[in-house]
């Protein structure tokens, strides 16, 4: 899988039906990761960027 440099990476953060947060990595319209079950947006968010993917934009629902 082969992406447009200039192509933003998006983590959409949403609460999951657990109540627990979730989100997943997107390019383009692509989903290209997911996490599930974090306290919060800000731990989701902290455990996307450990995985070396620095989203250009973070949308929480």
């Amino acid at each position: 899988m082969e992406h447009d440099k200039h192509e933003p990476i998006t983590l959409r953060i949403y609460r999951a039906p657990s109540g627990r947060w979730a989100g997943c990595l997107l390019v383009g319209g692509e989903d290209i990761g997911s996490f599930d079950g974090y306290d919060s947006p800000e731990a989701l968010e902290e455990a996307a960027r450990e995985t070396g993917v620095y989203p250009d934009r973070v949308e929480v629902d």
